[in-house]
């Protein structure tokens, strides 16, 4: 009898740690969310979704060389850190340079 009681608080301490390390791993995992979603600009998020679009877009078309294509990613992806690094402005400069690829434009058969 004496073996359970010792058990009770044992695995009360056990839980309460396993708890508390639980509490703090979902603590931290939600403030780093909350970080990076509060580190990118509305600005550079729709710069972002119109870029995808565009690259995309002249991917299925095949009009330009890959060696293009790659520069405007690598291009995109370095706006994105910068946009995280809080230089919204140099960050849509670098967004408005692969928009400068201008639509994608197909003739009709």
């Amino acid at each position: 009898m004496a073996v359970s009681s010792f058990s009770g608080p044992i695995i009360g301490v056990r839980r309460a740690r396993l708890g508390f390390i639980l509490g703090a791993s979902l603590g931290m995992a939600t403030a780093a969310m909350a970080q990076d979603q509060s580190g990118f600009s509305r600005e550079c998020a729709a710069k972002e979704i119109t870029t995808i679009t565009l690259i995309e877009d002249h991917g299925e078309a095949a009009i330009l060389p890959p060696e293009r294509l790659l520069g405007a990613v690598e291009t995109q992806r370095s706006a994105r850190s910068v946009c995280y690094a809080g230089r919204v402005d140099e960050a849509l400069a670098l967004y408005d340079s692969i928009l400068a690829l201008g639509p994608v434009t197909t003739a009709k058969r």
